[in-house]
């Protein structure tokens, strides 16, 4: 039995690079029930761009797995670490935890050859939201804003449920055109707002109601005429965590969250379209020149940004990359419970599937699609398979039509998931 599994790597970047460039993110289960122990570490490829599609009930370590990804880039050898970059977007604030080393399963760790770690990550949180991170004193580096004049009249039509065919559609598209014309690109709500007061062809009724939508909007703190630089969320080597938990409370919670991750999505593919440019310029005349990194974006709750009905303001921007972000060197990472209700495009794509405990019929069925091409077994049975215990999954790799057993190693930082409980552990000094 050879000493490594690589998944995503095709065989001649394995015969060119070996492991050189890959991630150790668990090791092979071999057998069934109690008869199951671990053998040979598995190692994903993180050189090339993927598709990854990470699913499984609440509770059994998708967003654990999403971190040991980050976790295993920032360790890469300095030479391919500066080249890549790694966005994740916080649903549930739960990664803010990463610049902690996990000493809590120091012990655990040491089974694995590892040891706790502590991550360089950059904590980005909505402008709006400071004060509240201030008062209760925890940590952040950056915070995140949205430029108003990169968002269009659709962008914002989605975000408030209207048709862009409807008279409040309409006065939003006149609102954002005359906006545009008058400022350029360097607007924001105020200047919206201004406008549609202005419209001389619109209903009072309907000006009323849009320019409540734009008030509430204000309330959000997320949106200025310039906005956060996507060059601040792309730092080579490092890990930028988009906290967007807080719009959980927040009327519209989830629209407010899909224009943040659209308009990343799209500034992120703008940047690596002429990044790659520049890159293959690099390879024919040798001339170094500045450019931004590959990039890894890490989605939670992918299936209410990028849905199997319906458009949200990040449905756009995420296909694109879903169907063409190889090219520009943009990796996915898509985390879902439900994955029959992630868009079709997004599961088609995928090009490494891995999968932790499903008991929904309609999720099976959706795992059973990507799978059926070339997996005998019913998917069912190999999840059932599998140990009971937490980080548990099958790996399917399309690359080479394989399929594994995994289970997930430990994280080397601290994972700030899970379910609290009322009965309180003692202290780490205590034990």
């Amino acid at each position: 039995m050879s000493e490594k599994i690589v998944v995503g790597r095709d065989r001649e970047d394995l015969q060119a690079y070996g492991d050189k460039g890959t991630a150790f993110i668990g090791k092979h289960i071999v057998g069934k029930g109690e008869e199951a122990h671990l053998t040979t570490s598995i190692y994903v490829d993180v050189a090339r761009p993927h598709i990854i599609l990470v699913v499984g009930k609440r509770g059994c370590g998708k967003s654990y797995t999403a971190g040991i990804f980050a976790e295993e880039i920032t360790k890469l050898p300095e030479d391919i670490r500066q080249n890549l970059s790694v966005i994740m977007v916080d649903t549930m604030g739960i990664y803010w935890s990463m610049r902690r080393p996990n000493e809590k399963d120091r012990d655990l760790l040491r089974e694995w050859g590892l040891k706790p770690q502590g991550l360089e990550v950059q904590f980005f949180v909505p402008k709006g939201y400071v004060e509240e991170y201030e008062k209760a004193g925890l940590e952040y580096d950056n915070t995140l804003s949205l430029p108003c004049g990169e968002l269009t009249a659709a962008d914002w039509c989605i975000t408030f449920g209207f048709s862009q065919i409807e008279p409040h559609g309409i006065a939003i598209d006149r609102a954002v055109k005359a906006a545009r014309k008058a400022h350029g690109d360097a607007y924001g709500i105020e200047e919206i707002m201004k406008a549609i007061d202005d419209d001389k062809r619109t209903e009072q009724q309907v000006k009323d109601a849009v320019a409540g939508r734009f008030s509430a909007a204000m309330e959000w703190g997320l949106f200025e005429k310039k906005g956060t630089p996507i060059a601040k969320l792309m730092q080579p080597g490092v890990i930028s965590v988009v906290d967007t938990s807080h719009y959980a409370s927040v009327s519209s919670g989830w629209s407010v969250r899909n224009l943040i991750v659209g308009l990343i999505c799209r500034k992120v593919y703008q940047e690596r379209v002429i990044s790659r440019k520049i890159e293959e310029m690099e390879t024919i005349t040798g001339e170094k020149r500045q450019k931004a990194p590959m990039v890894w974006l890490m989605v939670d709750e992918a299936h209410q940004f990028l849905p199997a009905e319906g458009m949200t303001p990040s449905t756009e921007p995420l296909l694109t990359i879903v169907k063409q972000g190889r090219e520009p060197g943009i990796s996915l990472l898509l985390i879902t419970q439900r994955p029959n209700k992630l868009h079709e495009d997004a599961l088609a794509q995928a090009d490494l599937v891995i999968s932790n405990r499903l008991t929904a019929r309609a999720d099976l069925d959706a795992l059973r699609a990507i799978m059926q091409n070339y997996v005998l077994e019913d998917i069912e049975e190999l999840i059932n398979n599998m140990p009971r215990q937490k980080g548990a999954a099958i790996v399917l790799d399309d690359n080479s039509e394989r399929l594994f057993a995994i289970q997930i190693r430990p994280r080397l930082s601290w994972h700030a998931g899970g379910s609290p409980s009322a009965i309180k552990r003692k202290g780490l000094l205590e034990e």
